[in-house]
């Protein structure tokens, strides 16, 4: 029982997610795909990194010219710096509430620095948790502005810069 909740544990702490490995080799010109690698997604078109979470700033540029896929860029690229800042907001709390809970050295203020450094904690750790939430907000619309983009254009071999679709492929016959 004990080695499985360590194993638990050692799977919430370290994480569960790997990154890809395969990269497609069959895909029309402008269309995008998606990587995970280093904790981050990544957009790739053309042989090139568009865009990478937690940001996206690449994304709403190369898909601007399907609307669809421009709001849910914009979105993603608004949610990334929302879980950034909500992020390093959690961190400092954390950090000023151990600096708090250390305080309680001081006798005479023992408890002042105790419920400083609780309610520190307690803030952190709910900024760090909407940051989260914001960091899966932003990868969902980046999914979503990378699929309305594929469906009008990229998946068609275009691009938004070069909107000139290839002829299709004929069937090829023995």
């Amino acid at each position: 029982m004990k080695k499985r909740c360590a194993l638990v544990a050692a799977a919430l702490l370290g994480g569960c997610a790997a990154p890809t490995e395969y990269v497609p080799r069959v895909v029309a010109r402008g269309e995008i795909t998606l990587r995970y690698r280093g904790a981050h997604f990544e957009a790739w078109a053309g042989g090139t990194e568009v865009a990478r979470g937690l940001r996206w700033r690449g994304l709403p540029p190369y898909v601007a010219c399907v609307r669809d896929a421009k709001s849910h860029a914009d979105e993603a690229a608004a949610a990334g710096d929302r879980a950034l800042g909500f992020s390093i907001a959690g961190g400092i709390l954390g950090g000023l509430a151990v600096g708090g809970l250390l305080g309680t050295i001081d006798e005479n203020n023992r408890w002042a620095w105790f419920g400083s450094g609780l309610a520190a904690g307690g803030i952190g750790l709910v900024f760090a948790g909407i940051g989260r939430l914001s960091r899966n907000a932003a990868n969902g619309h980046a999914v979503d502005a990378a699929n309305y983009y594929n469906d009008a254009v990229g998946s068609l071999g275009a691009t938004c810069a070069d909107l000139r679709y290839p002829a299709p492929a004929l069937p090829q016959t023995k």
